[in-house]
């Protein structure tokens, strides 16, 4: 798996301001409940929540990321249920929030794949339940072409240019390892707000509130009872 070979140094790339928004947003539209953390990551915002009384299930698409979140959690002496996890596939299960942090919608395909997912979290919500998740810009995503920077730290090289499609960006990351020089490739693309908008509210969605924020927009969402 691809991001893998990312978790040693995941955390270097995420800004704590938006996980404070998110706990903001949190303490705003819910209270403690049962919670699922779509690509959580390293878990940082999951054993947050559980320390706060939510009952957080973390996933990712990463045994690494996992195995971090694991660790973490035993540190912070909290519980957490712990499951790898492709928002693509059906939940099987229902939740009271549902929050998928830090762009995890961008890294879906194309809006047919957005559309998919969305349709797995609202079918996982319960009633009334609320969905917080954000979206790159498309000035931002646009902007990253061409952007290189070199860590000595973390021992990469990282490289981002323009995909193919309108307002997508790949983001090659030469890892330097012990065994020689490894590619990882991430693709991201974003999409005009409107189009978001309108699949949200296709799905069933009812949007509480927009967040501008230089980088992104966050949503927050709720599943109406009927």
């Amino acid at each position: 798996m691809e991001y893998d070979y990312l978790a040693s140094f995941y955390d270097a790339f995420i800004d704590e301001d938006i996980y404070r928004r998110y706990l903001e947003l949190m303490d705003r539209y819910t209270a403690p409940g049962s919670l699922l953390d779509i690509g959580c990551g390293t878990g940082t915002l999951s054993v947050e929540l559980a320390s706060r009384g939510y009952s957080v299930t973390a996933t990712d698409i990463s045994e690494d990321m996992l195995s971090i979140v694991a660790y973490r959690t035993r540190e912070a002496g909290v519980e957490l249920q712990i499951f790898v996890y492709d928002m693509l596939d059906p939940i099987g299960d229902h939740f009271d929030v549902v929050v998928a942090a830090m762009d995890v919608l961008n890294h879906l395909a194309d809006l047919e794949d957005v559309h998919f997912g969305l349709t797995n979290i609202f079918e996982a919500l319960s009633p009334n339940g609320v969905f917080l998740f954000d979206v790159l810009s498309a000035e931002y995503i646009d902007a990253l072409d061409g952007y290189v920077e070199d860590s000595e730290e973390f021992h990469f090289h990282w490289e981002s240019h323009r995909g193919k499609n309108e307002h997508s960006i790949v983001h090659t990351v030469t890892l330097h390892l012990p065994d020689g020089d490894h590619d990882v490739n991430i693709y991201e693309q974003t999409h005009d707000l409107p189009r978001y908008e309108e699949l949200i509210r296709r799905v069933g969605f009812t949007v509480l509130e927009k967040i501008p924020l230089p980088e992104r927009t966050i949503f927050v969402c709720q599943k109406k009872e009927k």
